[in-house]
């Protein structure tokens, strides 16, 4: 890791040279020449890294180079700063432009002793190198020692997996057996063959228990009768092609005779991959390839394998990365294992901690011992591999007492190193999961260290993660950063939230809490970040962990500080002592110094922080949250000036922000969202770096009006501005305008006031605004002709709400030109609905609300060829029947409905033949389910919110008695039923 922040430094010294040309002239030969000496470094950075393992001093050498790449960096950047801070000020007489003058020649003096006291320390570290046996990659035994190749061939050999070793004490794996089964048997006609792939895939992070599924396969009986020849063989990271092809070819046509055996040895590569080719032409092969890494290593042996012509032969692959099972065959079946329940996993806890078999039922657990084992297997979070490691250990430690020790300390012993681990199961919890990190880049592996940032089964916003990537420069751009956080999912390091339900885009990701302590333990070894307050604790018992200096803290590039919201301490009290009262009830870690915390939030001096995030998240409502927190209170932003990331959300940040916050010239994200505040400070118009600005807060109360006066001239002056979130509720601007002509990179666009502001100004804003929500619109036809610009726009997504006069069917017809927008949101009446032809045409999301439409709008909106999510709300339709025809809707997944005159719904067989969801929300004068549901198959969850009582008691089921209509949903697997108070109702009672 410590190259990546050598490689970071490297690339950011390049585009400074670049970018900030203006500011660095003078010290340029010199910045080159830092860059050159790092450059130099990263050859022995490859070697260093993976030899940390070896002892303290080669540990302590990584961590004093990446000391070293972080020192050039902040050199630079606070001379930059420096300059653009006074050259910011102007000159307003002779006398201060030489006064300026003589002050930047003292600046250019001071970076250029910085930097080549930096080279100094190069040379130092550089002299070293022999006595520690460092070479660059290249030289000698390429990018790892002697030692470290050894550790890599012992983790090699530890997880290498064999076809006759079954663990038999499984749990689970019944279901995804039989569907595996099933489809390495799927009918052999010619017709099948041509339509079904040759391979099966079984994807998903490491410990999930995927090989030990390929084996159950393998082994099952219909397989083995089914099949004539098999093979096994074991992938891995890294594999000798001729070794593994000339395996698979002895074990499909095993040799009788060491003279055969020879004869396979003599052959040519060519021939050896020929003729295992032919075999499985000939007859019915099942070739079993573990632990595939990469997409390289498959289109090596892509050759071997005929995948294109009608063989009865089947390949299964186990892979991390569902990139490389994919791109194997586009038509693979594809097949992730899902993690055990809280059940499952204490079942599989006794069978390895009891020593149990199907046939020995084993001693019965104590109340005390079923109660922390349960407690221990649910914190696996039901990746099998933990369980069993947990269950070795525990099989080793009987006692009620050893149980409760390692209850105490479940989390360490989880992830230590596996050497003493269980019959050696793939090598531990924590190897298996270290080998998919050292397997990333060295960008991916930033931006996986920084999901650390957010707390335990914290859902992680995609965007917001993405837009921090490239505020701090670890990506360049938002579509690369997207790029990163979709390799990070197919390689299982981390799980999707919630996806977007029109276009499938994943709007939140999480992290398995295993995969997530590994996160932890590598961002507090390579001194990623640090964390402040009580809900995070690091747990690490990994020999690799380095034991940082006072110097190397102060260094940290990132700090997250969670708060809580206990009640606030009286004012009299002095800082110390609120702070050490304060960190009674917050600070769960004991060891930490409540003065040294207090030290962190307010350096002496500039602290080189990058990123800063401040976050919230209390349990339960609690009174007085309107308070300022203490450590809101005493943060002394003008000492955070190179930050690049501020995040400060759903906090209470009392009447006005610090003018203080102007000195952060370097921040490219902030963020605001959610918070309470009552004005923004005139001095935020000095961050003209803005990319990201989050101005979603509210008032301390909600009657009064925001001040935001001078916000026009803090807007236009961020050149760089991408994504504009304005507040939500009512503010004042004051009488100037915005140039928003200026702020040409602006992609998304929210919250627009149209009452504050002239929609005609934003007319130059179309060619690349994707996101635009506006409210108070006077004239959509004005809206039309002067913002959006159909034949030049590029939007996505387009929010109207509240348009003062009816929208007529010519001016929605315009939207026809909006090629890309997916996504339309109108709030408003509406005349009459346009020909589906006239509608955008790759529109996948609507929503109308108050639209007062008198004519049925389905027999329009249900020939939209790509609608997706559908929502009609609040007497968008004032009609008393609407219609569902069959064949309409081909491509609707979500429907929800809010008419509060409609009587009548028919829904006609055929119709929506997609529907996953339908929610029915207040059309009290609804009489019935429609009889068409039951035809609706693929119908997974129904919502009736504040339905009459009349319409509920059809559809319940009470004492055993079924209701009238019933029997029309029935076949779905979720119902819920919610009343007026909001409270929910059982289908059954």
């Amino acid at each position: 890791m410590a190259e990546a922040v050598v490689s970071f430094a490297v690339e950011r010294l390049g585009d400074l040279l670049i970018e900030e040309a203006t500011f660095l002239h003078g010290v340029t030969d010199k910045v080159r020449e830092i860059q050159d000496e790092l450059e130099l470094m990263k050859g022995f950075l490859k070697d260093a890294d993976a030899r940390q393992g070896e002892g303290e001093t080669i540990r302590k050498w990584v961590a004093q180079i990446r000391e070293i790449a972080f020192d050039a960096e902040d050199t630079i950047d606070t001379f930059i700063l420096k300059v653009a801070l006074r050259r910011r000020r102007g000159f307003q007489n002779i006398l201060k432009r030489y006064a300026c003058n003589f002050s930047e020649l003292i600046a250019l003096h001071k970076v250029g002793t910085k930097i080549d006291d930096i080279k100094t320390r190069i040379s130092s570290l550089t002299t070293s190198l022999q006595t520690y046996n460092i070479k660059s990659i290249g030289e000698g035994e390429g990018s790892s020692g002697i030692n470290a190749r050894n550790e890599s061939t012992r983790r090699r050999l530890l997880r290498r997996s064999y076809s006759h070793v079954v663990d038999e004490g499984t749990v689970g794996v019944e279901g995804n057996v039989k569907i595996l089964v099933e489809q390495l048997l799927v009918m052999e006609s010619s017709e099948n063959r041509c339509s079904s792939s040759s391979i099966v895939s079984i994807w998903g992070m490491g410990g999930l228990g995927k090989t030990t599924l390929a084996k159950k396969v393998y082994h099952e009986d219909r397989v083995r009768r089914h099949f004539e020849c098999f093979a096994w063989c074991s992938v891995s990271q890294q594999f000798n092609f001729r070794a593994l092809v000339q395996e698979i070819l002895i074990k499909l046509m095993p040799p009788h005779s060491k003279e055969q055996r020879k004869e396979i040895e003599k052959m040519s590569d060519d021939e050896v991959v020929k003729r295992v080719y032919q075999i499985q032409e000939e007859k019915k092969c099942l070739v079993i390839l573990d632990d595939v890494w990469s997409t390289e290593a498959w289109e090596t042996l892509r050759p071997a394998f005929p995948l294109h012509k009608a063989s009865n032969s089947k390949i299964v692959f186990t892979t991390r990365n569902k990139g490389v099972a994919s791109h194997a065959d586009p038509r693979a079946f594809l097949y992730q294992p899902k993690c055990l329940t809280d059940d499952e996993s204490w079942e599989l806890l006794q069978k390895k901690a009891f020593f149990l078999t199907n046939d020995n039922i084993g001693p019965d657990p104590t109340i005390n011992m079923e109660e922390m084992g349960r407690e221990m297997a649910r914190y696996c979070g039901g990746l099998p591999l933990a369980v069993v490691v947990l269950g070795g250990l525990l099989a080793k430690n009987p006692t009620l007492h050893d149980w409760e020790r390692i209850y105490k300390n479940i989390k360490s012993y989880l992830m230590r190193s596996g050497k003493d681990n269980y019959k050696q199961q793939d090598s531990g919890v924590s190897d298996v999961l270290v080998l998919s990190y050292q397997d990333l880049s060295y960008h991916l592996k930033s931006c996986f260290l920084y999901l650390v940032h957010f707390p335990e089964d914290h859902e992680i916003p995609t965007k917001t993660l993405v837009r921090m990537w490239v505020a701090e420069g670890i990506v360049s751009k938002e579509d690369v950063g997207e790029g990163y956080l979709a390799e990070l999912i197919e390689r299982c390091m981390i799980q999707v939230g919630r996806t977007s339900s029109y276009d499938g885009r994943v709007k939140t990701c999480q992290m398995h809490d295993l995969m997530r302590d590994l996160c932890l333990s590598k961002a507090k070894e390579e001194n990623f970040l640090e964390i402040i307050g009580g809900f995070q604790q690091v747990e690490t018992s990994s020999s690799s962990t380095v034991t940082l200096t006072r110097g190397t803290i102060d260094k940290v590039r990132r700090r997250v500080i969670y708060l809580d919201h206990s009640p606030p301490i009286e004012s009299t009290s002095t800082i110390a002592e609120e702070a050490r009262a304060r960190a009674v009830s917050t600070n769960n870690n004991k060891n930490e110094d409540v003065d040294d915390i207090y030290v962190k939030l307010n350096p002496k001096n500039d602290t080189p922080l990058r990123s800063l995030l401040i976050l919230s998240y209390p349990s339960r409502e609690i009174p007085g949250i309107e308070v300022v927190h203490w450590m809101l209170r005493k943060l002394e932003l003008k000492k955070f000036t190179l930050l690049r990331v501020l995040s400060l959300e759903q906090l209470a940040l009392g009447e006005k922000l610090p003018k203080a916050i102007g000195n952060l010239v370097h921040l490219k994200f902030l963020s605001f969202k959610y918070s309470i505040l009552l004005c923004f400070p005139s001095s935020i118009r000095n961050l003209g770096c803005i990319q990201t600005l989050d101005l979603r807060v509210f008032p301390p109360h909600y009657d009064q009006q925001m001040t935001c006066l001078g916000i026009n001239e803090v807007i236009d002056r961020m050149r760089w501005l991408r994504h504009l979130y304005l507040p939500y509720v009512n503010f004042n601007v004051g009488k100037s305008k915005v140039q928003w002509e200026k702020l040409s990179n602006l992609e998304t666009l929210k919250h627009f006031d149209a009452k504050q502001w002239d929609i005609k100004d934003l007319a130059h804003l179309t060619s690349k605004l994707k996101k635009f929500t506006i409210y108070n619109v006077k004239s959509f036809k004005e809206l039309m002709e002067v913002i959006l610009k159909p034949s030049q726009s590029n939007l996505r997504s387009l929010f109207v709400n509240k348009v003062d006069t009816q929208i007529e069917e010519i001016d929605l017809e315009q939207l026809s030109l909006c090629q890309h927008l997916l996504k339309l949101n109108l709030s408003g009446e509406i005349s009459n609905l346009p020909e589906p032809n006239l509608f955008p045409p790759i529109l996948t999301k609507l929503t109308l609300y108050s639209s007062k439409l008198q004519q049925d709008p389905t027999p329009i909106l249900e020939r939209l060829p790509n609608l997706t999510i559908l929502s009609l709300w609040y007497d968008s339709y004032i009609g008393e029947e609407m219609v569902f025809s069959s064949n309409g809707f081909r491509q609707l997944k979500v429907l929800s409905l809010s008419c509060f005159s409609v009587k009548r719904l028919k829904v006609d067989i055929g119709a929506m033949p997609k529907l996953n969801g339908l929610e029915i929300h207040s059309c009290k004068s609804l009489e019935m389910v429609p009889e068409g549901v039951r035809y609706i198959t693929t119908l997974q969850k129904l919502l009736m919110h504040s339905m009459s009582k009349d319409f509920i008691r059809r559809l319940q089921v009470i004492d055993g008695k079924e209701g009238e209509d019933f029997y029309k949903v029935q076949h779905v697997p979720s119902i819920i039923l919610i009343d007026d108070d909001d409270v929910r109702r059982s289908i059954r009672s």
